[in-house]
């Protein structure tokens, strides 16, 4: 046995048949195939993967922007004012009104209550414009009449003073007290 696997093997005989009829009668066009076709056949392949894969950055970059610009208006929206009155005040007796008289201010209008409403100038009403909750102005007011007021947050209304009637006076003001 030891003999036979040190033998060589045995030889191969010529082919006798099948020389020429063993040719394609219409060979395929192009050449041979080889190592490029595969890279060829797999490009719809590719090019789909990177179309998903562009697609997939554009749209985390559009939704990163969108979630931007809504935590930069959620930070730059007014706050509504938070308000503590003790247990015995009644909300509904307080004046939503605030009359100002005299200098420069800022002032604030809010719906919800207890804020004020209609702030009365000398010469003017100033109420909170339909759809907005929050509003300040800087007013500017001397000898009677309204000198300035610019619009610092939200949007108001101006409207003239009732007919038939004036700004009530202002309380009066306490002396001021040195230390």
């Amino acid at each position: 046995m030891a003999d036979e696997q040190w033998t060589a093997a045995p030889g191969r005989s010529v082919p006798t048949t099948g020389a020429s009829d063993e040719l394609l009668a219409n060979p395929p066009a192009g050449p041979p195939p080889g190592g490029l076709d595969g890279y060829r056949a797999g490009r719809k392949v590719r090019y789909g993967i990177f179309g998903v894969l562009a697609l997939a950055v554009l749209g985390t970059g559009w939704l990163v922007s969108r979630w931007q610009a809504t935590q930069e208006a959620e930070r730059r929206a007014p706050k509504l004012p938070a308000y503590t009155l003790s247990p015995e005040v009644d909300d509904a007796a307080r004046p939503r009104q605030l009359v100002w008289s005299e200098g420069f201010a800022r002032l604030g209008l809010a719906r919800a209550q207890p804020g004020v409403e209609e702030i009365l100038l000398p010469d003017r009403r100033v109420r909170l414009a339909p759809g907005h909750d929050v509003a300040q102005i800087k007013v500017e007011v001397r000898d009677g009449r309204t000198v300035s007021m610019t619009v610092l947050v939200g949007r108001v209304v101006e409207l003239p003073l009732e007919a038939g009637s004036e700004a009530p006076p202002a309380p009066p003001v306490p002396p001021a007290t040195v230390p």
